[in-house]
């Protein structure tokens, strides 16, 4: 594809503007926007210059005609719009968690591949130059066999228990499926696939039905084991990956550097890497594979053990 790509965005809340930035970066035409609220679609319009509003997801692919778009409504409109889009032949972007639970997400996978086209969760992290560094030096063997893998990601996340993320109906989980979502892509991308699931969560809020705090645990199926921990209550907020190998360790708390140091090591081996959020790394490589320059490094299937892994817990 040489021409200039044309893309759409259905849903309009603040995740837009993140895929919205990934996109202007690369030079494409937004070509229409829709959101089940027709003021955030006017006010996301307006900053674009006006690109034109659709009234819903039927309209903006069948008279817009976008390449590809990015599908930024909460989970539970995930599938429909996706799929649209995939039966007529449009490249979909979809915010995790994928879909609302892993039957919906398998579902999305099938039509992806009746469709041809590309379908890749948005998997932001995958792409933060620091994680990509940590999975380099866990597969050059340095630090030998990963032993533990130790991850957070949490923070205050104000006025919470009023929006969608704690309404079990629209978010289909809580914060280990909202958050930890990241948490379990990126140990299956880092350390190797899952193949058992374990969780503890609580619900502090008291008018909402999903839990705001949260621990799960996995085991690979090399013998890793993997803690993940999120919360929408922490009064701090933390991120960090933590990985102990038979050899050494591997340190990346989100910021401007990795440390790596091994067993006969007194002192940490500082790697500066770049700031990001993945945001823009991410829109490269998906419009990369759109291209036909390179396949998916995050794929539709990644979206389906994602799902499977986290709601197994939930239905335990």
């Amino acid at each position: 594809m040489s021409r200039t790509i044309r893309v759409g965005i259905v849903g309009c809340g603040g995740i837009a503007r993140a895929h919205v930035m990934g996109y202007q970066a690369e030079k494409v035409q937004f070509v229409g926007l829709t959101d089940a609220s027709r003021e955030a679609a006017d006010k996301l319009a307006g900053e674009l210059k006006h690109v034109p509003v659709y009234a819903d997801y039927h309209e903006l692919i069948n008279k817009a005609k976008p390449d590809v778009v990015s599908i930024c409504t909460p989970p539970v409109a995930h599938e429909a719009a996706a799929v649209y889009a995939l039966k007529h032949g449009v490249h979909v972007l979809c915010e995790k968690p994928m879909a609302f639970d892993a039957a919906a997400a398998r579902r999305l996978e099938v039509a992806a591949k009746k469709a041809a086209v590309q379908l890749m969760p948005a998997f932001r992290h995958r792409f933060i130059p620091g994680n990509l560094l940590l999975r380099k030096i866990v597969a050059s063997g340095k630090i030998g066999d990963v032993v533990l893998f130790n991850n957070i990601f949490c923070g205050p996340a104000f006025g919470m228990e009023h929006k969608w993320f704690t309404k079990k109906k629209i978010s289909g989980g809580g914060c280990l499926l909202d958050t930890s979502s990241h948490s379990v892509d990126l140990f299956r991308f880092i350390v190797g696939e899952v193949s058992g699931q374990k969780a503890v969560m609580h619900r502090h809020f008291k008018t909402t039905d999903v839990e705001d705090a949260g621990i799960l645990s996995v085991k690979a199926k090399n013998g890793a084991i993997g803690t993940m921990q999120s919360s929408f209550v922490a009064g701090v907020g933390m991120a960090f990956i933590d990985i102990i190998g038979t050899k050494g360790r591997v340190l990346f708390e989100y910021g401007d550097r990795v440390l790596f140091r091994l067993t006969k090591d007194k002192d940490w081996t500082v790697k500066p890497v770049k700031v990001s959020g993945g945001w823009l790394e991410q829109i490269h490589h998906f419009l990369g594979a759109v291209k036909g320059q390179h396949p998916l490094s995050c794929t539709a299937h990644d979206g389906v053990r994602d799902m499977e892994i986290i709601t197994a817990v939930y239905e335990k």
